[in-house]
């Protein structure tokens, strides 16, 4: 339950950052809706190059999977018109990913872990497809 409640709470804090104030901003400055999700997605994921410091070369392909997410983050608020259904939903893929990775007794691999992280590739298909269609009719 307390790693739930805490996932919630990085859900919301990262999506307040990236997709509240973030995307505000680069709409503020004149950013094509394209460009702010690109944009907010992109410095989503260079935060997390962060974790270059405790995990090594291995935060460079989790950078471009947090991109990735961000920028289905982003979706998420552009069609809830909103913040909340995509910082609950961020809330519980950190919360799949960890309890099935970071809190096992015996450290061995869980395959409940994989598909969050097959879900990556498919997103970055479904992204480059349709990104066209993010930009609002003219």
């Amino acid at each position: 339950m307390l790693l739930l409640v805490a996932t919630q709470f990085v859900g919301w804090g990262e999506e307040g950052m990236f997709r509240g104030i973030g995307v505000t901003v680069l709409r503020r400055h004149g950013l094509t809706e394209g460009r702010v999700a690109l944009w907010s997605s992109v410095v989503f994921g260079a935060v997390h190059l962060t974790n270059v410091v405790g995990h090594g070369i291995s935060a460079l392909p989790q950078a471009v999977m947090v991109s990735l997410a961000g920028y289905f983050f982003y979706l998420i608020r552009r069609v809830s018109r909103g913040n909340v259904a995509n910082s609950i939903l961020h809330g519980l893929f950190d919360f799949s990913l960890l309890s099935g990775s970071a809190i096992l007794v015996d450290q061995q691999a869980y395959a409940g872990t994989l598909l969050p992280v097959l879900v990556y590739p498919v997103l970055a298909i479904i992204l480059f497809v349709k990104r066209r269609d993010i930009e609002p009719a003219e």
